[in-house]
């Protein structure tokens, strides 16, 4: 999968998102459906950044047709938790420069974005990530992080509290 070159255009977008996306969710999948069909990936009764990580490695792990778009709230959460699965190269933007760098030299799979930095910069971020390819730049330095993979594997979510959407949001009245 490392060696994959090209741009992400045109591929299954498996989408992920904790609770601070929920208010601009439909906008973010409209945003992505012009680069590609989207998959949503979220369990809706414990929406939580860990469970929307799991829920769309899992998806994009060893498919070559597919890209992953994560977003919490810093976008931190999501890239560290997505890092933890073996063939998933994520890497959190927060420009749009950041989002071809990790294209152009680190060929990654998975977009991790911060909704505090709102739609109309994610989207900047996005289009550079989806149109961006990648020509093999660094491909040595590249297989290597496969030896680091060998060892690596994501904890079971049933060591941790992942709370519910009621638990989190504020009551409405």
């Amino acid at each position: 999968m490392i060696r994959q070159l090209g741009a992400h255009r045109g591929k299954r977008i498996v989408f992920g998102y904790d609770r601070y996306l929920l208010d601009e969710r439909r906008e973010y999948v409209d945003l992505l459906s012009r680069f590609g069909p989207v998959e949503e990936a979220v369990d809706e009764r414990a929406l939580h950044y860990l469970t929307s990580a799991r829920a769309v490695c899992e998806r994009v792990q060893g498919a070559a047709d597919a890209v992953g778009v994560l977003c919490c709230g810093t976008g931190m959460g999501m890239s560290i938790a997505a890092n933890k699965f073996r063939g998933i190269y994520a890497a959190r933007c927060v420009s749009a420069e950041d989002a071809e760098m990790a294209r152009i030299i680190n060929n990654a799979n998975v977009l991790c974005l911060a909704a505090s930095a709102g739609l109309a910069v994610n989207a900047q971020i996005i289009d550079a990530f989806m149109r961006t390819p990648f020509e093999g730049r660094k491909i040595e330095q590249l297989e290597h992080l496969c030896d680091f993979e060998l060892e690596a594997r994501p904890a079971p979510l049933s060591d941790v509290r992942v709370p519910a959407v009621d638990d989190v949001l504020p009551k409405t009245a």
